[in-house]
């Protein structure tokens, strides 16, 4: 299978990125999953359930080039 994808530089340059990225964001989900399901498992504290979320969700973030 092939697939071409076009973009209109400047405008679509977000698209770009977010498309460049896709893989990074899907490995960030599934890993973000396995935190908060270890955490639950174990009675973890909601608090810092969220905490690590959002930590990792920034670290994500800042790896795919959003700031």
């Amino acid at each position: 299978m092939k697939a071409v994808l076009e973009f209109t530089y400047p405008e679509d340059q977000d698209k770009l990125r977010w498309a460049l990225s896709g893989e990074k964001a899907i490995i960030a989900l599934h890993d973000i999953q396995q935190e908060v399901r270890k955490h639950f498992k174990y009675d973890a504290e909601p608090i810092a359930v969220l905490e690590r979320v959002r930590s990792m969700t920034d670290e994500a973030l800042n790896e795919c080039g959003e700031e």
